[in-house]
């Protein structure tokens, strides 16, 4: 058929795409030559007919890539409009249409050669040819893609170097828009930086792609994505690309589905039916088709926009997503089974899949699923975040066979108490304690544009990233190294040093190891048993009565002393109450009244310290919340400890290791609280495990990252012994290698 008459066919049936006739010259190539992994882009013209042009059942255009070794690709093109930035005099990023909007394909590959391709369309009028061309890739120094290594608790990339993320959440801009990430993003990299969060959600979020419109006729809505958050998307993966940061992509929060929270979305969601979506609930989304139908929707933009790039580190369907109103493990369950499953389908370059809960102890049922490629914990409120970090990576890592990392962690949850840390200590313990306890990365700070960036902390990222340059995580398939802790000949100073023990993570749900009752028992070392199961929160006998978890300690105190309860926060709905019994006999009871019961303010009046004498000797110490609600609570024992007050944290194989070791009084929490870190004679470190022979030894600053010390230590026995500096207040870090 003569060209003329197929175009004007095209132009009677009302398309929107360029005439086959004009065969590959309606498609403009972005290169004839691209580097392994690097992007191509195809632009094919759209005149804008489709009524959704973001709907595949109304405009299905696919790119068809045929590899050098002859294996297809299907990759889904994508609506796009132009856009350029600037600033008004205000400073806010302002972008402004640059051209007409088309449709894009992109594409990136590893294998070296010559590639062809051809591009159809389907839509009402049936499927047609666009054209094709040929493209060649040739070696360039790209490392692709994350993936999980054969070791079971980290990653690697397709070069087969390892990757260890180093970085904080940085999920949405302010005014600045793209700005603001030009200036985090360029810190953050500039001090060892190599991964960051994006939010994709929610109406008041620049990076939001999918909202209510924000008047008539504005084009966005259910089922289509606002093309300004997704140019800054754009923007903010390129500039990752260029400075080595990859992005975990979370493509949904429980603020969608909050309710009635203080930051609920529910009423602004597009999938609520009184926005004309398809869920009369919350809980609807995860089972009502159409909504599965739109979030797949969803999930074919993201891949067909941003698969293509390395800089995408992973896909993340959910922030928090315990949150929700009327949430449901079953449900919840299955539907991520289903979409990690249709993610999986439609993403050729099969980049890594996880979600989030904000209960620290997650959710099994969802975590252990084999479409979740690694598990991830956040944590708010402890007061040491290094015994927190350390006891869940190395029990959800073990759990799961998974890598596991910390998402999100914070002082608290309202970020008040960041103002008691301006130094970053709560940051500087996460960060170290987590590249000792078998994590995939560094635990991930919230708090980047009012905490990070205001108070420059973003060098607290360097040293850990200089400390772990060039260890290939994966190739030594670290252990916990078997540690005995003593001071130093001549250096026993007498005495017996106070500990504290910090639950690690707390639950508000029925099905929790949280909430029940448990032993732990509390050794003269500073180890104590079951740990990883101790709350933060105190559960009372009214409001959740089969949350009730009173904890029962079995200690052994070498001399007299006290075992204090350390309140700080009690419920607002109907108050607490403490009782500590020790050996079956009631030694204090402490009333918590709700003193506003309208309010529902968490209480502070109550923090403090709530001690009891105990006398040398084994006792059996009960702590339990008697009153209607909840109280949170940590625990100190003084005049207990034999040895050092330190915390060692070590992995190691057979040749080499990596031993942490901090004094435990160096939280952000003392500082707080006006504690000081008392110094710590020289002790004696003994790592077991290794294979006989000579060791170098590097002993490193933390805070500066540069090696402070090295020495050889001969080993006989497969016994390594590390002597820590005198008067340690802070921490220090080590490094053994097998010469």
């Amino acid at each position: 058929m003569p060209i003329l008459l197929v175009s004007l066919f095209i132009t009677l049936c009302g398309l929107s795409l360029a005439s086959p006739g004009a065969g590959a010259a309606a498609i403009a190539q972005s290169a004839t030559t691209v580097g392994q992994f690097q992007k191509l882009e195809l632009t094919i013209p759209s005149r804008g007919a489709y009524a959704n042009p973001f709907d595949p059942a109304q405009v299905d255009i696919t790119g068809a890539f045929v590899t050098p070794s002859g294996r297809t690709i299907r990759v889904p093109g994508f609506f796009f409009q132009p856009y350029t930035r600037s600033r008004d005099a205000d400073g806010r990023e302002v972008l402004s249409a640059a051209g007409s909007p088309v449709f894009k394909i992109r594409f990136a590959w590893g294998e070296a050669g010559r590639y062809r391709y051809e591009v159809t369309v389907k839509d009402a009028s049936g499927l047609r040819r666009l054209g094709g061309g040929t493209f060649a890739v040739r070696s360039a120094a790209n490392a692709g893609f994350v993936r999980r290594s054969a070791s079971p608790f980290y990653f690697r990339l397709d070069s087969g170097a390892p990757y260890f993320p180093i970085g904080e959440n940085v999920c949405w801009p302010g005014g600045g828009g793209t700005y603001d990430y030009d200036n985090w993003m360029s810190q953050l990299g500039g001090h060892g930086g190599n991964y960051l969060r994006l939010w994709l959600i929610n109406e008041w979020n620049k990076l939001g792609l999918e909202r209510l419109p924000a008047s008539p006729g504005d084009g966005n809505g259910l089922g289509r994505y606002d093309q300004q958050a997704a140019w800054r998307i754009d923007y903010i993966l390129s500039l990752g690309e260029r400075l080595g940061i990859r992005a975990l992509m979370c493509i949904e929060s429980f603020n969608s589905l909050d309710a009635g929270g203080e930051y609920g979305n529910w009423k602004q969601f597009p999938y609520n039916q009184a926005n004309g979506g398809p869920c009369a609930a919350p809980p609807g989304f995860f089972t009502n088709a159409d909504a599965k139908r739109l979030f797949q929707q969803r999930l074919r933009y993201l891949v067909a926009r941003w698969g293509y790039s390395t800089s995408v580190f992973a896909w993340e369907f959910w922030n928090e997503v315990d949150i929700v109103t009327g949430y449901d493990s079953a449900s919840v369950a299955g539907w991520h089974r289903e979409m990690g499953r249709y993610l999986r389908s439609i993403d050729p370059w099969a980049h890594l899949i996880t979600t989030s809960y904000g209960d620290t102890t997650g959710d099994p049922a969802v975590d252990g699923l084999p479409e979740m490629d690694f598990v991830q914990s956040h944590s708010y409120g402890s007061k040491d975040l290094a015994g927190t970090v350390n006891s869940v990576d190395l029990d959800k890592a073990v759990r799961y066979g998974k890598p596991h990392y910390f998402g999100e962690f914070g002082a608290d949850v309202t970020g008040r108490d960041n103002a008691s840390d301006p130094e970053g200590i709560h940051l500087h313990n996460g960060l170290w304690a987590a590249v000792h306890s078998r994590s995939a990365g560094t635990a991930m700070l919230w708090w980047w544009d009012n905490y990070v960036e205001p108070s420059h902390l973003y060098s607290q990222f360097s040293p850990i990233a200089a400390y772990v340059a060039g260890v290939d995580w994966p190739k030594e398939d670290y252990s916990p190294a078997p540690v005995t802790v003593r001071y130093a000949p001549g250096q026993d100073p007498g005495t017996y040093a106070s500990m504290a023990i910090e639950p690690p993570g707390e639950s508000w749900g029925d099905d929790s190891v949280c909430n029940q009752s448990h032993t732990c028992m509390v050794g003269r070392d500073g180890s104590v048993s079951n740990l990883e199961l101790l709350s933060r929160v105190q559960h009372g006998v009214v409001n959740h009565l089969n949350w009730h978890n009173p904890v029962t300690f079995e200690v052994n105190y070498p001399a007299a002393g006290t075992f204090e309860v350390l309140v700080s926060g009690v419920s607002g709905y109907g108050g607490a109450g403490l009782t500590i019994s020790l050996d079956g006999a009631r030694a204090l009871a402490a009333d918590f009244p709700d003193t506003s019961p309208d309010a529902h303010q968490t209480m502070r009046q109550y923090d403090g310290s709530h001690s009891i004498n105990v006398p040398a000797g084994p006792h059996t110490i009960v702590v339990e919340d008697t009153g209607a609600d909840w109280f949170n609570v940590s625990y100190r024992l003084t005049n207990y400890l034999r040895g050092p007050n330190l915390r060692v944290l070590a992995l190691a194989n057979a040749t080499s290791g990596l031993v942490w070791v901090q004094n435990r009084d160096h939280t952000w929490w003392n500082h707080r609280s006006g504690i000081s870190s008392q110094p710590i004679n020289p002790s004696e470190i003994t790592l077991g495990g290794f294979t006989p022979g000579a060791y170098r030894i590097e002993q490193w600053d933390t805070t500066t990252g540069a090696v402070a010390n090295t020495v050889t230590y001969t080993s006989s026995d497969g016994s390594v012994v590390i002597t820590t500096p005198a008067g340690l207040t802070t921490d220090v870090a080590y490094k053994i290698r097998k010469q």
